[in-house]
This record gives structure tokens, sequence and C-alpha cells, in this order.
């Protein structure tokens, strides 16, 4: 348990470390390669999506949060940024595509992802993480509110650095 506590202790920690820094390119943790078992059978490497900003959405069947908050996320989904729903915690007949899509959602899902959430030290569900174009977190929230401004500003913000030409 101390363990694990320093571990979030050091994780949160750097967040408030590169907070301090000028250059907006480091104020922001790089995300680690994450491979995704998608409920396709397919993999998502995020080395694979470097180069587009998207949305990793840790969450659960089981959670009301979660539910209240996905019609936001469809609604950035649909505007062009794409969200992967990253289901863990759940119990072992659980359909998480399935409960998804049953509700009108037609963004990825990633199933069984225990040991990526850990991996991140994400504890609780809704979760989401906000991922720019260079693998960068640039905002995680447990928000369940889906009318957050934050959340809609976070994802506008994202999808007009897809048309921003670099020099």
């Amino acid at each position: 348990m101390t363990q694990l506590l320093t571990a979030i202790s050091l994780f949160l920690l750097s967040f408030t470390v590169h907070a301090q820094d000028q250059n907006t390119d480091e104020a922001h943790p790089q995300l680690p390669t994450l491979n995704l078992q998608m409920a396709d059978g397919s993999i998502i490497n995020t080395h694979d999506l470097v180069g587009q900003p998207y949305v990793l959405h840790f969450w659960a069947t089981w959670c009301p949060y979660c539910k209240k908050l996905q019609p936001a996320l469809q609604k950035i989904n649909d505007m062009g940024l794409k969200v992967i729903a990253v289901s863990f915690k759940e119990d072992d007949d659980a359909t998480p595509a399935k409960a998804l899509s049953d509700r009108g959602y037609t963004f990825k899902t990633a199933v069984k992802a225990d040991a990526i959430a850990a991996q991140l030290s994400i504890r609780g569900t809704p979760t989401t993480l906000f991922i720019d174009k260079k693998g960068r977190v640039v905002w995680l929230t447990n928000t369940s509110n889906s009318e957050d401004a934050n959340l809609h500003l976070n994802a506008r913000t994202l999808l007009h650095s897809i048309n921003v030409k670099t020099k």
C-alpha cells in the first residue's frame, strides 16, 4: 500500500513540477505507450495515434456517472475528435461495447483494461484524458457533468490543433 501511495504521489508531483515550466510542450506528461485490447479483438497501440489528438475515457458499465457523461463524449466524437472508451473494473459477464452500442454511441471500446488503468494510477470512474497530437496528456478530469464547459473547450482546442499548420 505504501508503494502505491508513493507512486501516486510521484505521479501527481510530476504534474506540479511540469506545470511550473514555461514551455507548454513540457507542461504535460507524455502518455506511455499502451496496447488497448478492443472489443472487436483488434489492438490499438497508442504510439500509432501520435500525430492525432484523441480522448481516452476510463469507465465501467455499472457506473451511473459514466452514463451521464457519455452523451457529451459522443458529441465530441461526432465533431471529429476520436474518443476511445476504456472499460475496466467490470464483472466477468459485462459486455461494454454492446452497452455503448445499445445507448447509441459509436466510439470504439477497449476492454479488460484493469492493468492499463493501474499503470496510469487511474482508480475511479469516470476518468477522462485528453491527449494532444504529440501524445501528451493535456487534461485529465473526473467530471460526470456533460455540460462542463471545460470538456468542450478542451475538445475544440485539440480539434483546432489538427488544422493548425506548423512552421
